[in-house]
């Protein structure tokens, strides 16, 4: 449904107290919050001014003047890094990882606090190349993140099903 900033912040002030007691806060993941960099820059200055902490869950996938504008009012990124191979990645995700680890680059240059969530997904990223790669990226930045490795799962299948598509991960 579509909602205005001052509606999703009444939906988030509503949590006010469980944040305070357990120190959370605001997680915008999707799709791709980024895709709505409007939205999402007038979101994170509302969450500022009432001192809600804030994570932005991304692929990176967005122009680095995107990312920079928001960087300032976000307190965690959560970034997703799939295959570092651009070939491999165009084929699997229909997009380049150019700017993709470029951004990361420079959030980590700017001294932006990541972490990186590297989904395994048996059969295409999961081998070691992709793993050394990765490895050999992330050490190369300024700021090293923590990495948490995220298992494959097959949330995904019913949702095909429902939509009388074939999942092609069984």
């Amino acid at each position: 449904r579509e909602m205005t900033v001052l509606q999703v912040i009444n939906e988030i002030e509503r949590d006010t107290v469980f944040y305070e007691q357990s120190g959370g806060g605001v997680t915008f993941t999707g799709g791709e919050p980024l895709a709505q960099p409007s939205f999402l820059l007038d979101l994170l200055s509302a969450c500022r001014t009432r001192t809600l902490h804030t994570i932005v869950d991304t692929s990176g996938f967005a122009p680095w003047p995107i990312l920079d504008e928001i960087r300032p009012l976000v307190d965690l990124f959560l970034y997703d890094l799939k295959l570092m191979d651009n070939t491999r990645h165009l084929q699997w995700t229909g997009v380049s990882n150019t700017d993709i680890l470029s951004n990361l680059r420079q959030l980590s240059e700017v001294g932006s606090r990541i972490l990186i969530r590297l989904p395994l997904i048996p059969g295409i990223n999961d081998d070691g190349e992709n793993l050394r790669q990765t490895g050999e990226f992330l050490a190369s930045l300024p700021h090293v993140p923590p990495v948490e490795l995220v298992p494959y799962h097959n949330m995904a299948e019913a949702r095909y099903a429902g939509l009388g598509r074939g999942y092609g991960m069984e």
